[in-house]
């Protein structure tokens, strides 16, 4: 009978013990992060982060989601519908000064990958040779102010090229021959006709005329902000910690990224996806840190004077360094 009791005691004292044991490990933090587009190597930190598990160690259970529409994730993070978005800095200014009340939190991407682009077989090797040529372009207004002022900035003006509107058709059209140059991504669309055996000549954004920003930042609303700033910089501490590992183990970190995105890694798409990411990887140094107010506003003093906004932003609206890790500064 004292055995059998013992037994009980035994018993119950080691469920109480399992029981407040659990007690001590609270549930994660859930998070929901929006991509900009379709997952490709411009997101492989993210991954990264979910597949080493960094966001665990951070006691975050983070919600990576594709966009159906790729103008959807600004509009659903000033909704509330999820917590954070990734979207451009260019389009924050844009979004924020028509009333969007939206922050940016950090970085994914440090500097523009956007550009002209045009085939080496069309003889065109500055941007001077634009003159007299179709240009296409697939959103406006933001595309047509961006190339004419790149070729502002060889002398060229309206009338001197002549801006067609293809669609999202962009490197169709060009192979096509029904334009001359299309706006491209510097880490994707070269790459991409460089594989097809179609070599490119390409005019970067920061070289001629347009402000060095940052390609995509992670905004927030207000209420996000207020709710949720503790998960916020776990968030982006962990992301600190993806790019690191994505630096210094590129082939680990691809690893990673196809794992969770196994189509991205069928035949026809693996070699691209590599030479993306490759292309891509410098462009990770030193985010999550977008903490410069200097570049900020010489980007919003660009739209402004370009006719893009018609107001300016206060910068503590346009992003706060409160959530960054300390070695942002």
């Amino acid at each position: 009978m004292r055995q059998a009791k013992l037994l009980v005691l035994i018993a119950l004292l080691l469920g109480s013990g399992v029981a407040s044991g659990s007690a001590r490990q609270p549930a994660p933090e859930r998070l929901t992060v929006m991509l900009d587009f379709f997952a490709n190597p411009n997101h492989v930190p993210l991954y990264v982060a979910q597949a080493e598990g960094f966001f665990a160690q951070q006691g975050l259970s983070v919600d990576i989601q594709v966009p159906a529409d790729p103008s959807d994730p600004p509009k659903l993070a000033a909704a509330g519908r999820v917590d954070l978005a990734l979207t451009t800095s260019l389009d924050l200014v844009i979004t924020r000064a028509a009333g969007l009340k939206l922050t940016a939190v950090g970085s994914l991407i440090q500097h523009p990958l956007g550009g002209l682009m045009t085939l080496r077989s069309s003889g065109i090797t500055n941007l001077a040779d634009l003159k007299g040529k179709k240009i296409g372009f697939s959103l406006a207004p933001e595309e047509p102010v961006l190339w004419t002022a790149m070729l502002a900035t060889v002398g060229l003006k309206p009338g001197d090229f002549q801006l067609i509107n293809v669609g999202f058709n962009t490197v169709t059209a060009l192979l096509a021959g029904q334009v001359d140059a299309i706006g491209a991504f510097r880490n994707f669309e070269p790459i991409e006709l460089a594989l097809m055996g179609h070599p490119t000549v390409f005019f970067p954004f920061e070289e001629h005329g347009i402000p060095n920003s940052w390609q995509l930042v992670f905004v927030a609303s207000e209420a996000t902000l207020s709710a949720k700033s503790g998960s916020i910089s776990k968030f982006l501490r962990a992301l600190q910690q993806a790019i690191t590992f994505t630096l210094r183990d590129p082939n680990r970190a691809l690893d990673d990224f196809f794992s969770l995105n196994p189509d991205l890694a069928a035949p026809d798409q693996r070699e691209l996806n590599i030479r993306s990411l490759l292309a891509t990887l410098l462009f990770f140094q030193g985010a999550p840190c977008d903490n410069d107010p200097a570049k900020w506003a010489e980007l919003q003093d660009f739209l402004f004077d370009q006719g893009l906004i018609s107001k300016k932003s206060k910068l503590a609206e346009l992003f706060t360094p409160a959530l960054l890790p300390p070695e942002c500064g």
